[in-house]
């Protein structure tokens, strides 16, 4: 893997008016060409360090999809003003939730930049939080 970039990753959750946030940094891949950019990083867990996620986030034409594989797998795809189904697995089992994405903004050259996305997630059509998440990708020093 050419892990020449830092990303950061900055998320948000709300539920109830109570807010947890979440940073990781890793070293990873990002590509941009055209209107597509491409990031790849790998996150651990916390509780398990030997326990790895591989993260995939797709910007393709205002649509931003994140895959994550490991031992709980998801794929949620926003789409500013959209509102879409997606699968997402947790230790009891996958479940299908639904996903408005607010707004989606992007600052990106091929030497890094910046996506951020607001959005809601429901269950059975019933908002159970409110998410935010900032991504930051910059080259690493290599002198």
């Amino acid at each position: 893997m050419d892990d020449r970039f830092i990303i950061t990753v900055i998320g948000t959750q709300t539920i109830d008016d109570e807010s947890d946030k979440i940073e990781v940094i890793t070293s990873g891949e990002y590509t941009l060409s055209g209107n597509k950019a491409l990031i790849t990083y790998p996150e651990f867990s916390q509780e398990n360090p030997e326990v790895r996620t591989d993260t995939t986030v797709t910007l393709d034409d205002g649509r931003l999809t994140i895959e994550r594989r490991g031992e709980m797998s998801s794929r949620l795809l926003l789409e500013q003003g959209v509102r879409h189904q997606c699968l997402y697995e947790t230790p009891m089992g996958q479940m299908m939730i639904g996903i408005f994405t607010d707004n989606i903004t992007t600052d990106l050259s091929t030497n890094g930049g910046s996506i951020s996305a607001s959005y809601q997630l429901d269950f059975n059509h019933n908002v159970v939080s409110y998410n935010k998440f900032d991504i930051h990708i910059k080259e690493k020093d290599l002198g």
